[in-house]
């Protein structure tokens, strides 16, 4: 574990951070994600990655391998399959020397282990930031990476910040939203940084698993035909607007319920360049409302729900005086776009394992079946 949450830029003044958005797997986990990530390591090389929520498909730790019937019971059974399964996505950043950094998503505390008992795992990690481990007003993946220049100046920031948790003794219901608490902190820890960097801002990134509701200032009315189109919750047709943000929209936002006033202090203190989310797996664009750049970025997860086109990694490249430019590259960008690799996505790339292999199984009896009786025929011949 790195001992403090600093940073510092590369001699070049410049810093390249990996998002990993949504990996969403179990202990049987999909091997295409993992040479997927793996091909992002050693080609893109990045300086820091950082995982956006949803890091296990936590309501499901206890599965079969196929199908979602209980394979075990029991607190111990669930932190056994948690840390198979992080260890798919953790070991091999921590094997290659990358500093990494995440918060939780909603399907991460979907689960009898805590999010303090979590956190510990990810700690046991060379290379795992250590997150927030003294405020006990806010979560414990509410944080702020401080990121220095090679002469010692404050110069930027990465602010990771709670979004999602579930309350254990309300039935378990399923809460999104950004805590009073952190955003006071964050107000509080802009103002420190200003005080330390001589009075001026320190740009910052701000990274959220669960999308701010201001997303759907970018989306517009459109009618059912056209290509672009999706259905919403209220039987309403839209789209993403062009005019406003550039990119891939196939769903409608899944937002906070509430940011408790996050989004007004982010515009009023002026110093995150952009909100960077995940969540929304088939959503992948950049766009900006009210003066802050939205980001928004695929799934990685090959178990979940996705397609070709929004399942990747994303790419910040960040300099010393908070520009940035940023780029998405999906599994076929990463891993090459063959036959292969496109047998290899159609199998292992959502939710619907059991039924495309219990239907080639089908095809194949069929198939043998056929050749069976023509063979019979051929020999009564």
């Amino acid at each position: 574990m790195i001992t403090d949450n600093t940073f510092k830029f590369n001699s070049n003044g410049k810093l390249r951070i990996l998002q990993v958005s949504d990996p969403q797997d179990l202990k049987f986990v999909r091997k295409s994600m993992v040479r997927m990530l793996d091909r992002a390591y050693d080609r893109l090389k990045p300086d820091i990655v950082v995982f956006t929520g949803d890091n296990i498909l936590g309501n499901h730790l206890l599965d079969r391998r196929i199908g979602t019937k209980p394979a075990a019971y029991g607190y111990e059974a669930a932190l056994d399959s948690m840390k198979k399964a992080l260890d798919f996505i953790l070991e091999p950043v921590s094997r290659r020397r990358i500093p990494f950094a995440m918060i939780y998503g909603n399907h991460d505390d979907m689960n009898e282990v805590t999010k303090e008992e979590q956190a510990d795992i990810y700690r046991g990690y060379a290379g795992s930031f250590p997150m927030n481990t003294e405020n006990k007003d806010i979560d414990c993946d509410t944080y702020v990476i401080k990121l220095y220049n090679t002469d010692g100046k404050l110069c930027g920031a990465l602010f990771m910040i709670d979004t999602a948790w579930q309350d254990k003794d309300e039935e378990r219901n399923c809460h999104s939203e950004i805590k009073k608490e952190a955003v006071e902190w964050y107000k509080k820890e802009t103002q420190k940084m200003r005080e330390e960097n001589a009075g001026e801002d320190v740009p910052a990134l701000m990274f959220l698993h669960i999308p701010l509701k201001e997303q759907f200032n970018i989306v517009t009315d459109c009618d059912k035909n056209d290509p672009d189109a999706f259905i919403c919750r209220d039987g309403c047709y839209r789209k993403l607007d062009k005019s406003r943000a550039t990119g891939i929209m196939k769903e409608e936002p899944s937002v906070l319920e509430t940011d408790n006033g996050m989004f007004e202090a982010i515009k009023a203190l002026g110093n995150i360049k952009a909100v960077i989310t995940g969540h929304d797996h088939t959503n992948c664009f950049t766009g900006k409302v009210d003066g802050v750049e939205f980001i928004q970025t695929g799934a990685a997860s090959f178990r979940c729900y996705g397609n070709s086109l929004t399942r990747g990694v994303r790419v910040i490249d960040l300099d010393e005086t908070g520009n940035y430019t940023t780029e998405f590259y999906t599994f076929f960008d990463l891993c090459g776009d063959n036959a292969i690799t496109r047998i290899e996505n159609f199998l292992d790339a959502d939710e619907f394992e059991k039924k495309k292999f219990t239907a080639l199984g089908v095809i194949a009896v069929m198939s043998l079946t056929g050749l069976t009786a023509r063979i019979i025929k051929s020999l009564k011949k």
